[in-house]
């Protein structure tokens, strides 16, 4: 297979695919689907394809354009890496899109026309070299986007409106830090590296970070990424904003930080502290949401501020340990979703309080939602720990250097703590909690393909933690950091803190004492009414305890209190803070045109004035 060959079928094909499936009437829905699995099959061929080009380390060309400076498309360990990973997930999330989506109420046609015009421009972005190709695949990403999420029902369409306005103005940015970089260096190629940060440059890195962040869902960009999670399609949210928008977003931050910038500890510090902030706000949002989707945006969020916290460190280990940990957010937050989906089909509902008893139900989906919510708790020995001690041993190597990495190391375990919190939430709430009085769970359960999507997932935390250093650290994110000169050190493979073998062989042997204790022991268990204090219930809802009743009194806190509800009122959202201002500007102007012709005289001879003033 030729380079050529392999763009082709990552964006041509694709492209040319969507617009098939969008003409293929609902009749012929199947054959959409067979299309639309084949040819991301392809794009899959096409990236491994790329990923084993020798020589990508230090990049490889491979398309030109003599109307443009230099390449148009390039590639090095980095990208291939990203350009992989987008194409499994877009495979798994489409197989289990073809077993979720049911084409009476979600148009085929559009949704996968959809899903193949965003891996089509998703992998555009991605091998960009000049930076005006660059920012024109990153700001098509949206158009699918927007269509996806506008598919679902409730206030997808408002979700979708608000991502598109903040997304885009972060874009508007962009646009504008590639201007700044072009009046700089006069080059558009994005491999140019230490662009210094003074004056023009600072502010060229800052409207790129703002970019990056608004697409991965940083705070203060971050207030669409709950919303769309809650009324999207479950394969869209699993699709886009759990790994997708993510591997873009940190893949960007990553040439920004490391490559293109000369970061000075003043903005290193910055961005850690925008990382620890996120990690800890964010995941205390969720403790309080009352919504299984809703609550996993949240903490979809959190997870991303551990990426932004490591790679903005710097250190080899913690850069090598945010990359991982974008690998396994996408992993453990894509399956989530997609529990939370089968969930949802099976239930008609997505309110936790009236969830409870799935686990004899829905067994398998119970197993992958336990082992990704442990994922992303940092319970060891899955992937979710490694990256995160990874993380954690790395912003310690940054000593003294700024001096923030006391609280960002804090802020790091403290989010792990209540990440862990929120999903004891969820598991109780959904799986082993009672079932509702009356509750009638008469939905499908879920088919092979949603099963498959869900165990592969939940598989891949299992391995990426109990052979991290085997397969994923040194098969898969080593080698995508060489192109940008990030080495660890001999030492890192061959004593590393952490040995996640033997530490998965004694929980491995602890387990089984139990069992065997257990078994010997004779313990005998009855069954009876249940009660509290001696006191019966008639029924057992009397004594139903919901989940969502967990954490009430940290909501009441009087601190918190105040924060949550300002919260609520939109005080840290960007987009309604825009929203309020615009309106209140347009309130002001609105008085000015009262009709009176006095008025608008008034208004044009003190306009007059002001410009007579300026020009003398």
């Amino acid at each position: 297979m030729s380079t050529a060959y392999a763009l082709n079928l990552l964006i041509t094909v694709p492209i040319a695919a969507g617009l098939v499936a969008l003409v293929l009437g609902r009749r012929l829905s199947l054959v959409t689907k067979v299309m639309a699995v084949a040819v991301t099959l392809a794009a899959l061929w096409a990236a491994l394809f790329l990923y084993r080009l020798p020589g990508k380390a230090d990049g490889v060309d491979l398309l030109s354009v003599p109307q443009l400076p230099g390449p148009v498309f390039f590639l090095d360990s980095l990208n291939s890496l990203v350009l992989l990973l987008t194409a499994v997930f877009a495979l798994v999330i489409l197989v289990y899109s073809c077993g979720f989506l049911n084409d009476a109420s979600t148009s085929p046609r559009l949704y996968y026309a959809s899903l193949l015009w965003t891996l089509a421009c998703v992998s555009g972005t991605i091998l960009s070299r000049n930076l005006l190709v660059f920012v024109f695949f990153w700001g098509l990403v949206c158009i699918p986007f927007y269509l996806l999420v506008n598919i679902g029902t409730g206030k997808a369409a408002a979700a979708a409106k608000k991502a598109l306005i903040v997304v885009g103005g972060t874009d508007a940015l962009l646009i504008l830090g590639v201007g700044l970089i072009y009046h700089l260096t006069g080059s558009l190629d994005i491999t140019q590296s230490a662009i210094p940060l003074t004056g023009i440059g600072l502010a060229a890195c800052l409207c790129l970070t703002s970019a990056a962040f608004g697409k991965a869902g940083v705070m203060p960009l971050h207030s669409w990424v709950p919303e769309v999670a809650d009324s999207a399609p479950v394969p869209v949210v699993a699709l886009l904003p759990a790994s997708l928008d993510k591997l873009l977003g940190i893949y960007f931050f990553a040439r920004i930080s490391i490559g293109l910038f000369t970061i000075t500890p003043g903005v290193r510090a910055l961005f850690i502290l925008v990382g620890a902030v996120t990690i800890v706000a964010a995941a205390m949002a969720a403790l309080v949401q009352q919504r299984i989707r809703r609550l996993l945006g949240f903490q979809e969020v959190s997870q991303v501020g551990y990426i932004v916290m490591a790679v903005a460190a710097g250190t080899p280990l913690a850069v090598i340990g945010g990359i991982f940990h974008m690998l396994n957010h996408a992993i453990y937050k894509s399956c989530l979703f997609l529990t939370a989906g089968a969930v949802e089909r099976r239930t008609g509902t997505g309110e936790l309080a009236e969830l409870g008893g799935l686990v004899r139900q829905m067994p398998v989906t119970f197993a992958a939602a336990l082992v990704s919510a442990l994922a992303i708790s940092g319970v060891p020995p899955l992937n979710g720990f490694v990256s995160k001690w990874m993380i954690y041993q790395g912003i310690i190597e940054l000593g003294p250097r700024p001096g923030v990495w006391i609280v960002a190391l804090v802020a790091a375990m403290f989010g792990s703590a209540i990440t862990l919190a929120s999903f004891v939430k969820v598991l109780h709430s959904v799986f082993l909690g009672q079932k509702p009085a009356g509750a009638k769970y008469e939905g499908p359960k879920p088919n092979f393909l949603m099963g498959f999507s869900m165990v592969a997932l939940a598989g891949a935390c299992i391995v990426f933690g109990v052979w991290a250093f085997a397969v994923p650290v040194t098969k898969l994110i080593l080698p995508s950091l060489a192109s940008l000169g990030v080495n660890p050190g001999s030492d890192f493979l061959q004593n590393p803190s952490w040995k996640p073998g033997l530490a998965t062989a004694l929980l491995v042997a602890a387990l089984l004492v139990g069992l065997v204790i257990y078994a010997l022991s004779r313990i005998k268990v009855r069954e009876d009414d249940i009660f509290v204090g001696g006191e019966v219930g008639q029924t057992a809802e009397d004594f139903r305890f919901a989940g969502t009743g967990f954490y009430e009194t940290v909501a009441r806190m009087p601190f918190l209190r105040k924060a949550y509800r300002h919260a609520e009122e939109g005080w840290y959202d960007v987009y309604e803070l825009g929203r309020r201002t615009v309106f209140y500007v347009a309130s002001m102007l609105q008085a000015c045109h009262s009709g009176l012709l006095l008025t608008y005289v008034a208004w044009t001879v003190a306009g007059l004035v002001l410009l007579l003033w300026f020009l003398s």
